[in-house]
């Protein structure tokens, strides 16, 4: 597509058979373009880091997590436009784990959720000695495959969403909690919503 807009560009222009308006609008596709170039290098960089990516566990508390999942959510909200509601279950416990994975898991998920959500996202964060659980909650209309084709890479509900999206946060959300020794679990609740549930084994 790039290679075309070039080639009409150097054609038309010269002999003046293309007004500034084509020539802007040409542009502005190839920007669009270069984008989704970009968007694409980025998830070969990360698919290519994944296998070596080692969890680099230290002891946390569900209060510190909870502290520094509310700072990512107050972003997310401003540039989705719509309301994270993050209830933490009481605990003084800690956990051994790696934060940094847990987070990025999270953000993919929320991420997930504002998109496909209408109005308001749920995070539910619950830890114990052995294991740490994010859950997050969506009101949109659920997921309407089977788990194991959302979690592959580059998987993608509609072409708007590949235009925008690499389709790799529920492929890398699920990779990363393997490597900490659990998994990602996708269901529907009673409103047919989405519910994605990332359990994090601690780390010996």
């Amino acid at each position: 597509v790039l290679k075309g807009y070039q080639e009409m560009l150097m054609e038309y222009l010269p002999s003046e058979d293309l007004d500034v308006g084509q020539a802007m609008e040409m542009l502005s596709e190839s920007g669009h373009q270069i984008e989704r170039m970009d968007d694409f290098i980025e998830a070969m960089r990360k698919l290519s880091s994944l296998e070596n990516r080692k969890p680099t566990p230290r002891m946390i508390t569900v209060r510190e997590l909870e502290k520094d999942i509310q700072a990512e959510l107050s972003i997310l909200e401003k540039e989705y436009g719509k309301q994270c509601v993050l209830q933490a279950a009481e605990s003084e416990g800690t956990f051994y784990g790696d934060p940094e994975i847990m987070l990025e898991v999270m953000e993919n998920l929320v991420s997930n959720a504002l998109r496909y959500g209408k109005q308001q996202i749920t995070i539910m964060v619950k830890a114990n000695h052995a294991e740490l659980r994010i859950c997050v909650r969506d009101d949109g209309d659920g997921f309407r495959e089977d788990a194991e084709k959302i979690t592959e890479a580059f998987y993608g509900q509609n072409v708007k969403d590949s235009l925008k999206h690499a389709g790799l946060g529920m492929y890398i959300s699920r990779l990363y909690c393997e490597k900490h020794g659990g998994k990602l679990i996708l269901e529907n609740d009673e409103q047919n919503g989405a519910v994605v549930t990332a359990i994090f084994r601690r780390i010996a």
